[in-house]
Parts: structure tokens; C-alpha cells; sequence
């Protein structure tokens, strides 16, 4: 029996999420009567909105009204606001920096399909604290626990449990973060896709700034994401029920929407297991 775990949190304004999503929904009743006044075929209503002006176009003029729809109802329509880094969501190069390893960074509709559909490998990181980095011996270390020997374009997933914090103020301070020695590590394997529990896959906001302001060294900042400007990879965020996967033999799906030009892009992210 193939059993799929859900690895995406839920899009929903939170205390985790300091940016915001905002939905407006025509509804169905209100909806019936826009479409009716709009596609009413009346000579003298302005037609604002393509989809409408089309369907004049092609049937020409005629009467409808919104009581001809069962229950006075037409089909709702939601219009969503967000940015593409709310949710759980992959970043693409051109995010990290404008060029990578010299050349014009890719945007997430560039992104070759078959690195989001592959074998992967989860990492137990959850003995890390808040502020901890997550090194290259770690990962090595755990690696040899579970004797798994990791294959080009494997998914990586390090768990850390943060995800449990989903809904809180402290989900957004409180992790530890990707080290570079373990990101250079693992694009070295022939790795593409690393994923995380977390807000971000460096270490929270906050302690980078702190520092950064104690000690003035400019690699405190953002370190996994800067290194993307030399090694092309993909970071995942804002994964969850990693504790659901077993430790290896399962298939990672999270493809990304095919948002022309951008820099990120909200993924469904599923394990997949016998």
C-alpha cells in the first residue's frame, strides 16, 4: 500500500508568517449578478474584464439574468495576494543573486522538472538548538548511522522539528540553521534539492543580525543563500511532518508552479512510500 505524507504547511496568515496573504472571494450570488450585468449584452455596459468581453465577442448580444443560474448562484472566484515566499515554497538561483556560477541566474520556470520527483534521504537534526548550525560533519555523521550512501539528485530533508513551533512567534526564531561546509558538502554529492522544517534555511533573521553586529563578518549573513550565486541548488522552506517519513527509500514530489520569470514558487510537497 503507498502511503503519501503531506510536507506542506498550510497557507494561512500566522504568527509564524510575518508576511501575509490576503483572499477576496466573489462570492456566488454576487458573482451571478456581476456576470449578469457585465455579460448582459447591453450595449451601453462597459465591459472591464477580458474574459467577458470575449464571450460577447463570440455570441454577440443577448439576455440573461441571474435568476436563470440554480439557486441564484454563479461559480465563486478567488483572487489571492501573497508573496511567492510564504508557504511552503522552493527558491529558485535567481533569488540567491543575479548571475550563478557566471552566468544569468535561472528563474523557477527554468528549473529542470525531473529534480522535483526523486529518490531522497531524510537527516535527524533535531538534538540542534535554536541558533545551532547544522555542519558537514553532521550531515556525514548521520549518514553513516543509517548507512546510506547518497546519489546524485537525491531530495535531501533535514528534520528538525521546528515545524511543531507552526503557529507561534517562536517558529520564526527559534531553529537552527544550514551551515555552508554542509550545503558546499552536499552539492559536491550531486545534490540539487535540499529541504527544510524551518522559516529559512539559514539560521533565523534575528541571530544572523546579532552576529553580524557583534562581529562585523560579513559571512554571518545569509551564508546557504549567497553560496547559490557559485553552486546552482534549490532550497525548500517551510517543510512539516517530516517525522511521518522513514529514513530513506521514499520519493520526494514537489514541483514547483511555472511562474514566468520569478523567484520562488509554492510547492505541494509530498513524501511517497510503500
Amino acid at each position: 500500500m503507498v502511503k503519501i505524507i503531506d510536507l506542506s504547511v498550510k497557507i494561512e496568515n500566522s504568527l509564524s508568517e510575518p508576511m501575509k496573504v490576503e483572499l477576496k472571494r466573489l462570492s456566488h450570488k454576487k458573482g451571478a449578478k456581476q456576470f449578469c450585468r457585465k455579460v448582459a449584452w447591453n450595449k451601453n455596459s462597459p465591459l472591464k474584464i477580458r474574459i467577458f468581453q470575449f464571450i460577447k465577442h463570440l455570441l454577440g448580444h443577448g439576455k440573461i439574468k441571474h435568476t436563470d443560474f440554480p439557486n441564484q448562484e454563479f461559480l465563486a472566484l478567488d483572487t489571492v495576494t501573497m508573496p511567492t515566499h510564504m508557504g511552503t515554497h522552493l527558491d529558485a538561483p535567481i533569488h540567491y543573486g543575479s548571475t550563478c556560477e557566471g552566468e544569468i541566474a535561472k528563474s523557477v520556470d527554468q528549473l529542470p522538472l525531473d529534480w522535483f520527483y526523486r529518490p531522497a534521504v531524510k537527516i535527524d537534526m533535531t538534538n540542534k538548538k535554536p541558533g545551532e548550525t547544522i555542519t558537514k560533519n553532521d550531515i556525514e555523521c548521520y549518514l553513516q548511522q543509517i548507512n546510506y550512501q547518497l546519489n546524485p539528485y537525491d531530495i535531501v530533508l533535514i528534520w528538525t522539528g521546528v515545524d511543531k513551533l507552526w503557529g507561534t512567534k517562536e517558529y520564526f526564531t527559534h531553529a537552527p540553521g544550514m551551515g555552508r561546509d554542509a550545503v558546499e558538502w552536499l552539492i559536491s554529492k550531486g545534490i540539487k534539492v535540499i529541504g527544510i522544517d524551518t522559516y529559512g534555511f539559514d539560521k533565523p533573521f534575528g541571530i544572523m543580525l546579532q552576529e553580524f553586529w557583534k562581529t562585523h563578518n560579513t559571512n554571518a549573513l545569509w551564508p546557504c543563500h549567497f553560496y547559490g550565486r557559485e553552486k546552482e541548488y534549490i532550497q525548500i522552506e517551510r517543510l512539516t511532518n517530516l517525522e511521518q517519513l522513514p529514513e530513506s527509500d521514499f520519493i520526494v514530489s514537489c514541483f514547483p508552479l511555472r511562474l514566468s520569470g520569478a523567484d520562488a514558487s509554492w510547492i505541494r510537497a509530498v513524501g511517497i512510500f510503500d
